[in-house]
């Protein structure tokens, strides 16, 4: 599924469904990660976000759409401008614009994304329970620098990839994102479900030419993945 959004080109979609390569090797990256070029570009985020909306201005975010709290930002930077995770669990993909730390108990690994849920991402790794319970990592490169952007101009842009999965069939809690912040970036996090009880928690980070999109996803080892991603969310870093 190719997404065109406008003023954004090339942009992230929803990866509701998870397809793992075999035998996969695991990406370069433990240790500490001082600085990582973006895959998007070289932006420096902006302090300001008061942008002009875009002409449709028709759905307003909630206040609280969802009855899950996708993260705190405790700790998080709101001008990071290079990595600096630390630790012997560190994940900082070389030449990536984010690093995480992998929690107890889950693997790394490269997942490949089925065609029919994903889209154009530059780079995408995982943090693996089983198959079904994962934490994927996907980086979309922007064309535009979204810390210029308002909160209702990035939300216009996620709708058309929310109301599309709807369409197929995924049941979402709301199709308003949460807005909050992670490691200082704008995070939109939406929560749902799909027929084959596959539970999806996935957050829409941006921060200057970067989207990073972190997608939990459960089957059978609900505590277990979401204590993981909660894990993530607290650790994870992006630079634009």
């Amino acid at each position: 599924m190719r997404v065109h959004r406008g003023r954004f080109g090339r942009c992230g979609v929803l990866l509701a469904v998870v397809l793992l390569t075999g035998c996969a090797g695991t990406i370069d990256g433990t240790g500490r990660a001082d600085s990582a070029p973006s895959a998007g570009g070289s932006s420096t985020p902006s302090d300001d976000t008061s942008s002009t909306p875009s002409d449709d201005t028709s759905s307003t975010p909630s206040d609280d759409t969802s009855t899950s709290d996708p993260t705190d930002d405790s700790g998080g930077s709101a001008d990071r401008t290079a990595l600096d995770c630390q630790g012997a669990n560190v994940v900082a993909p070389a030449g990536q614009p984010f690093c995480f730390d992998l929690p107890d108990g889950f693997r790394q690994d490269d997942v490949n994304i089925d065609s029919e849920a994903g889209s154009s991402a530059s780079y995408t790794t995982g943090a693996l329970l089983t198959e079904r319970d994962v934490i994927i990592f996907s980086v979309y490169p922007l064309n535009i620098d979204s810390d210029e952007l308002t909160d209702q101009e990035l939300t216009d842009a996620l709708a058309p990839v929310i109301d599309g999965l709807a369409a197929q069939g995924f049941s979402w809690d709301s199709t308003e994102p949460q807005i909050s912040e992670v490691d200082g970036a704008r995070a939109y996090f939406y929560s749902g479900s799909d027929s084959t009880g596959l539970v999806v928690e996935t957050n829409f980070l941006f921060r200057g030419a970067t989207e990073l999109q972190v997608n939990c996803q459960w089957q059978s080892m609900e505590v277990e993945l979401l204590a993981g991603c909660e894990q993530v969310l607290g650790s994870v870093q992006v630079i634009g």
